[in-house]
Order: structure tokens, then sequence, then C-alpha cells
């Protein structure tokens, strides 16, 4: 039988497992995260003035939807069409829904259908209303999350700058034992900077976020520990053989990951190692904390305010200011390259890129490296399903391994769902003994890659 969105190479993570982290995903985290978007709708309607009266009344009826949403979540009724007119990707998870999970409910569904499906619903609620259809539900998160973040934001700002200002060399003739010492750093902050994911911290307090994003700059040598496989060191050595590449981040979560991906984007790009990054972003809110284009410009309107950050010293500023600078004239001079498209917000597996988006995929194969950030992307990458956990990477990538002038792929994730490949046997085993949750705690992570066949 073809391999589908509702048969995937391996069995389907679902929420019918009660032993899976897809169940605790139903049953607890969808609920609790429609809850915090229903009190920000309510957040915003209760600061609007009287005259906004008909924006008020939409917003209330916004989280009458929503609620009724969490509602259908809970009593596990079937899954239904999505109505709206003109979006472009409504067909597709309509056509996804009524050919392979017709009749399905919450928790039958494959998981990364259901849960892709339910923040398509989010995000539709809001795009059919006349006040609301741009509006972030999840920003205000996104906000609060980057401002907990300051203290390590100045502190790899002042580490970039340092390294920034050392004598720009031509790549021929630079240092490469120390820049590969920098690369495995900058692409260590790159990979923890996603442990903050927000649609996972659900009840955690923002000191508690502190402490996660701190332990990937600070603690470095004992992070690297829980790295399971890490494979930068075949990457950087064929960065070395590429030549001033063009590389491409799919990007995941906006605010401090965002930063930290760009911070890594900013040093290879200054130090001659690639002549361009592409910077794919999610076209609509996602996943609570994943990157839209609001957010990226945010940031760098955030890192020029002498506001946001007001407790910082004028240095700090000045140096934050710097940053955004650089950064925005590699926009400027097309060195980074900010995209986005409506396949990575599909219900598909990207073991369907090339049939599902040709376009997109004809222009990934024009890349030297393509990074895939996070968890989400790690789930689609090897599409969602009970691998076993020795099983190889490369096999699990299926087609983007397999089709001839498939672009080498790196993922770089911290584990947020019971979903891992590519492990040594008996690592599984080992950690079962000490983590029960390993899988999805965010402690653990991978750093994985695949050459160009």
């Amino acid at each position: 039988m073809a391999v589908n969105p509702a048969n995937p190479p391996r069995p389907a993570l679902q929420a019918t497992d009660k032993n899976s982290f897809a169940y605790i995903t139903a049953k607890k985290r969808w609920p609790e995260i429609l809850e915090k978007v229903i009190d920000d709708i309510y957040k915003t309607t209760n600061s609007l003035g009287s005259l906004e009266v008909d924006k008020i009344q939409e917003g209330k009826r916004i989280a009458d939807s929503l609620t009724e949403l969490k509602y259908q979540i809970q009593q596990k009724r079937p899954l239904i069409p999505i109505d709206t007119s003109g979006a472009p990707d409504i067909g597709t998870y309509n056509y996804v829904l009524n050919t392979y999970f017709n009749g399905e409910n919450w928790y039958s569904a494959t998981w990364l259908f259901a849960e892709c499906y339910l923040y398509r619903r989010i995000h539709s609620t809001l795009a059919e209303t006349r006040y609301w259809r741009s509006y972030d539900p999840y920003f205000r998160q996104k906000e609060d999350s980057f401002r907990a973040s300051f203290a390590t934001i100045i502190e790899i700002a002042k580490r970039i700058d340092e390294l920034i200002s050392v004598p720009n060399m031509n790549a021929d003739n630079r240092d490469r034992e120390t820049d590969g010492i920098v690369f495995h750093e900058l692409a260590q902050i790159s990979l923890w900077g996603n442990a903050t994911d927000l649609s996972m911290l659900t009840n955690l307090s923002f000191d508690e976020v502190k402490e996660l994003q701190s332990s990937g700059t600070k603690h470095m040598e004992e992070s690297e520990k829980n790295i399971l496989v890490n494979d930068l060191a075949k990457v950087w050595e064929w960065i070395l053989k590429c030549h001033n590449a063009r590389i491409d981040l799919i990007l995941d979560n906006a605010g401090f990951e965002l930063y930290g991906d760009l911070v890594f984007a900013d040093w290879i790009v200054q130090s001659g190692y690639a002549r361009e990054v592409h910077l794919h972003a999610k076209p609509i809110p996602w996943f609570v904390s994943d990157t839209t284009r609001r957010d990226f410009d945010w940031l760098f309107q955030t890192l020029q305010s002498d506001d946001f950050f007001s407790f910082t010293s004028e240095l700090e500023k000045l140096s934050l200011k710097k940053l955004a600078s650089r950064w925005q004239s590699y926009i400027v001079n097309s060195q980074w390259i900010f995209t986005e498209d409506y396949f990575w917000t599909s219900p598909y597996s990207y073991w369907h890129l090339a049939e599902q988006a040709p376009d997109l995929y004809a222009d990934l194969c024009k890349s030297q490296l393509v990074i895939f950030k996070g968890d989400l992307n790690y789930r689609k990458l090897v599409y969602d399903c009970k691998w076993e956990t020795t099983v190889p990477f490369k096999e699990a990538i299926g087609p983007l391994t397999s089709l001839k002038g498939a672009p080498p792929i790196l993922t770089m994730r911290t584990g947020k769902s019971d979903l891992f490949v590519g492990l040594e046997k008996g690592v599984e085993e080992k950690l079962n003994t000490v983590d029960e949750g390993w899988m999805y705690s965010g402690k653990y992570a991978v750093i994985q890659f695949s050459e160009r066949t």
C-alpha cells in the first residue's frame, strides 16, 4: 500500500495510544493552548474603546467559536471540513480530510494531521472576520517570552560582536580550526533555542523559560552531552567543501530561537562561508510560536528600540542596534532572503514535498545545505510515525534522500514528541531507565545530516 497521510511508513502516532505524548497533547495541551488563545482574545476586547463595538462583538463570537472547538476536542467529535473562502490551502486540508480521515475524530486521526488541522481551524476562525483577520492570538505570548530572554540575548549579542569584529579575511585564508569551534558554538545556540517552544511551555513561568535559554549558552558543554546524535563535524566539513554556499533555514520558533538562528546566519555570511541565506517562515500564525513575517520584522524593530529593553545600558542597546542594522543590510543586499510558503503549514509530511510543492522543492534543490529547525519540522521529515529509534536518519526521510538531486539536509531539533531515529543501539533502553518522558522533555536533542545523493 502506498505511503500517504493515513498510512505512513510505520504505524502512525495517534492520540488513541494512552501511553503516548500524542494522547497527552490531545487530552491536556490542546485545551490549554485554546484556553490561552481565548484569554488573549478577551484581553484584547477588554482593551478596546467604546467606539469599537463591532470589533468587541466580533471578538466575543471568536471566543465562543474557540470554546466550541475546545469542546469538540474534549468530546472526541469527528473532524469536519474547514469552511474558509479564498484561502489557498483550504482545498488541500479538505482533500486530505475527506480522502484519508473521513469520519475520524481528534484522537483517531493521525497526530500530525489532527494537530495541523487544529491550528488551521484556529486561524480560519479569525480569518473569516472583518476586524480580526490579521490578528495573531499568540503574539502576546511571543512578546512576553522574548522580553524574559533579555539577559541571554545581550550575552549572545556581545559574543557575536566579538566574533564579527575580528578582521574579516577572505574565506580561503581563514583559520579553519578556530572557525570550526565558532561554528559549533553558534550552531548549538541555534539548537538549544528550540527548547523554548511556547506550544510546549503552557504552564512554565518566564523565569523557568529564562533558565532553559541560559542552559543553551552558559552551560554549553553540559548541554552537549544531551545531543544524542551530533553530526556537526560532518556538516562543517561539508560547508568547507561547498565554498560560498547558499544555505536555507526552515525556521521554527520566533523570538529567542529566531534570534539565535539569525546570529548563526550572521556569522556564516560575515565569515564568507555562505554567500546567501534563505529564511523560510510560516505564512500564518502557527503552533503558537512559529515564525511569521510579522515576527521577523518585529524582532528587528525590537532590537533597535530604546523602550523594549529599557533596563539595559546604553552600551548594550548600542550593541543590539548594531546587530539589527547589519542584519537589515543583509536583507537589502539579498544576502538574506526571506520567504514563506503554505506548504510549511500544510498537513503533509515532507516526504510529499516534491509532489505537493514542486516549485519550492526545485528551489531548495539549488541549495548547498537545507537546515530544518525544530520538532514539527523533524516530525514532518520522518513522517511522524513509530520508527524504531535505530533506523538510520537517511532511511526515515525517504524521498528527501532517494530522489535524484535532493538537497543536503540537516535537522537541528530538541525532542518534544515520542519520535527519534538514528540513535545507536541501546540508547533508547538506557534513557528509558533514567527518564520515562525523555523523548518529549526537550532535554535531549539530535543534529542529523544527510548529504546530497
